[in-house]
């Protein structure tokens, strides 16, 4: 089945607009059942062909969702779901989420916790794993052990997150859980054609959820006015990624050599420091005479 590559804004976006598709997603990934979910507001601050500035492309969702926990217990929890092409995003991410996350609404009298779920279009360093939780807990530093309870003021300052590589997602034959069935979806491989905008996927649909994600999907990378929009999406991509993508890679790379060579400056300086420590502590005049010679 051909279907739309779910990490052009496209086809995100039809995604994170479907509320069975959502309450999929989410409830699959916080292992719990998401009972309700609200659309809040969604966001792309990076018109397409806007290649003037050096704006990352970014795409925002925000939901507000009801879980059920295994006691039976419900909860509502606000869902901050970002998608962003490079690891430049990082600021814009952390930009909407100190705004976005704690205000109430007009219905709520206090803020609610919240939950960060980011798609990533690009490899992290030093995490090779695809989908990433970051999990909290709660430590009694004094007894070195982990408490089992939950506290109001602490769940409305910390969160956990959920990050996923797209990039890293490899499924080895046919995937086995919900999970990797829906993971499944975001695999970038298999591409249709050389624009990476439509994959042949090639997996059984014997999920419901999966099979909702498909078929919209489908539609996306089939239908010729949808077609067109992703196209022109695939085109600025890759203009964007010769033209500000070039120069933000540049300007990474000579970040990278400038830190590099700060640590191996200030090694360099700690070896001289240990050098001159170790000539001053030398009781020997000869030796001492020589080693500063040699200097």
């Amino acid at each position: 089945m051909i279907i739309a590559n779910p990490l052009f804004d496209t086809a995100f976006k039809q995604l994170a607009r479907d509320p069975e598709i959502a309450k999929a997603m989410i409830g699959t990934l916080l292992e719990t059942e998401v009972v309700e979910i609200q659309l809040s507001e969604s966001e792309h601050n990076k018109p397409m062909g806007d290649s003037a500035d050096l704006r990352p492309k970014f795409l925002r969702v925000d939901y507000r969702a009801v879980v059920k926990d295994r006691a039976g217990a419900t909860q509502k929890i606000l869902i901050e779901m970002q998608k962003g092409s490079g690891a430049e995003n990082i600021m814009r991410f952390r930009e909407y989420l100190a705004i976005a996350g704690y205000l109430p609404k007009a219905d709520e009298k206090s803020p609610i916790p919240i939950v960060t779920v980011y798609f990533l279009g690009f490899k992290l360093k030093y995490v090779d794993t695809p989908c990433l939780k970051v999990a909290r807990q709660y430590v009694d530093m004094l007894n070195n052990r982990v408490l089992d309870t939950k506290e109001r003021f602490v769940e409305l300052l910390t969160h956990d997150s959920f990050i996923i590589q797209a990039p890293r997602i490899n499924i080895n034959g046919e995937p086995r859980t919900r999970l990797e069935k829906i993971l499944s979806v975001f695999e970038q491989k298999n591409f249709a054609d050389y624009r990476e905008d439509t994959i042949d996927y090639r997996y059984p649909l014997d999920d419901s959820a999966v099979k909702r994600m498909a078929d919209v999907l489908h539609y996306i990378g089939t239908d010729p006015r949808e077609r067109k929009l992703l196209d022109e999406e695939a085109y600025w991509e890759r203009h964007d990624d010769l033209t500000t993508g070039e120069l933000i890679r540049a300007q990474d790379a000579l970040a990278e050599k400038e830190r590099e060579l700060a640590v191996a400056k200030r090694r360099e300086n700690e070896l001289k420091r240990k050098f001159a420590a170790e000539l001053k502590s030398c009781r020997n005049p000869h030796t001492k005479n020589l080693e500063t010679d040699r200097l």
